[in-house]
């Protein structure tokens, strides 16, 4: 069961990576736009640094998909979950929460609930790079991709109903 989990855990992973480098490459400009409102990085540095983080979660999608190399693409999944983290982390601290994640999908200003996302999502990259599965039958197959696209709906519910609270509370509706 541990390894129906892991694979299960793995393809949700995939799906989020390549969902986030889908929505940069959709809109390269907006992504630059993201990069620069961390104020992280000199001005010259954004938009080469947008095409790195692009270029990255399309590589690291990659490597995530191939059985050789899925190991590996997990732990660096985790790593960049873990650095967006702490991107967003110096941003609250500096009291900046009006900047948009650039996560991709719903549109998420920056707190302490994404904190918390990229958290779990970065555990979840590594208990999958830990546990290996070997190889599955296919029904095996089949019910792991259907729960990984399953984990990938309750992660897009979960980030709209974040969404929309941000959006409350600011309305001061909450």
């Amino acid at each position: 069961m541990l390894a129906l989990a892991s694979a299960a855990a793995g393809v949700f992973i995939l799906l989020v990576v390549l969902r986030a480098a889908l929505h940069k490459a959709m809109d390269f400009v907006e992504l630059q736009g993201f990069v620069a409102d961390y104020r992280l990085l000199p001005q010259a540095w954004v938009a080469p640094a947008a095409g790195v983080l692009m270029g990255l979660e399309f590589v690291l999608a990659a490597l995530v998909a191939l059985p050789v190399t899925r190991g590996a693409g997990l732990v660096g999944c985790a790593v960049l979950f873990a650095g967006y983290a702490i991107a967003i982390a110096i941003n609250l601290s500096r009291g900046h929460t009006r900047i948009e994640c650039g996560c991709g999908g719903a549109p998420q200003m920056l707190s302490t609930s994404l904190l918390v996302r990229n958290g779990v999502l970065a555990l979840l990259a590594v208990f999958a790079a830990w546990t290996v599965p070997g190889a599955l039958a296919l029904p095996e197959s089949l019910a792991v991709i259907g729960a990984g696209v399953f984990a990938l709906a309750l992660y897009l519910l979960f980030e709209q109903l974040n969404a929309n609270r941000m959006y409350l509370k600011k309305r001061g509706s909450l």
